[in-house]
């Protein structure tokens, strides 16, 4: 079935919090061992922008590693969860993202530390590297949309979804379906957007209420 869906994952702060673990970046110390966030170093803070609009970043750009140290709250984590301000996936979640095209992103194998810093968590864990963008969203047929911002790069009118919005109610063309199977618009803020493929993918492993996830409409003959 051709289709596109929009997804509020970005948006779902149930996601990352109180994992247990602690996060290092490259060139920094370990993170103390907190359930507090501390804020990301500078460089960190940039790439995590960036990255949320689509553009695939460098292994360095990554956390280095993450470290559990409350194994009763890591254990608890589900296949999609945070190291630090990005997203990592593991078990069904990962096998699902393997079969799609993810743009010039992908899954990237990182690892988890035990508490000793030395031992590594006996599980295959990937970053989950975003790396495409398009340019189909038709804000004139949508409803529950509203102009956000400017961007001062492109001087182009950035666009929100409502946080209420229903199926139906983001409107794309059919240049939506080629290419990448997830990907970014770059005039829609925080959202993530999918083939009906790999939606499909997240529903069958029940995951959808995660990602929250809605369908778009794909408009014949838009531009």
């Amino acid at each position: 079935m051709s289709g596109v869906w929009i997804s509020s994952v970005l948006s779902n702060y149930d996601i990352g919090m109180k994992q247990g673990a602690r996060t290092k970046f490259y060139g920094h110390d370990w993170n103390p061992a907190s359930l507090e966030i501390p804020l990301e170093p500078d460089e960190v803070y940039d790439a995590s922008k960036r990255h949320r609009r689509g553009f695939a970043l460098q292994r360095s750009e990554f956390p280095e590693a993450i470290a559990v140290f409350d194994e009763k709250r890591f254990r608890k984590i589900k296949d999609l969860f945070t190291a630090g301000p990005f997203y990592a996936v593991k078990g069904e979640l990962a096998k699902a993202f393997s079969r799609f095209d993810l743009g010039s992103g992908g899954l990237i194998p990182f690892t988890i530390y035990r508490s000793d810093l030395l031992t590594p968590v006996d599980e295959e864990f990937y970053l989950l590297n975003f790396g495409a963008q398009k340019n189909t969203f038709l804000p004139a047929s949508s409803i529950n949309v509203k102009k956000f911002a400017v961007d001062f790069r492109t001087g182009a009118q950035i666009w929100d979804v409502e946080s209420w919005h229903e199926d139906g109610d983001v409107a794309v063309s059919t240049a939506a379906l080629n290419g990448a199977d997830l990907w970014f618009e770059d005039i829609v803020e925080y959202k993530i957007f999918m083939s009906d493929r790999l939606a499909q993918a997240i529903i069958g492993i029940s995951m959808g209420n995660v990602f929250q996830l809605k369908r778009c409409r794909v408009l014949e003959g838009a531009a």
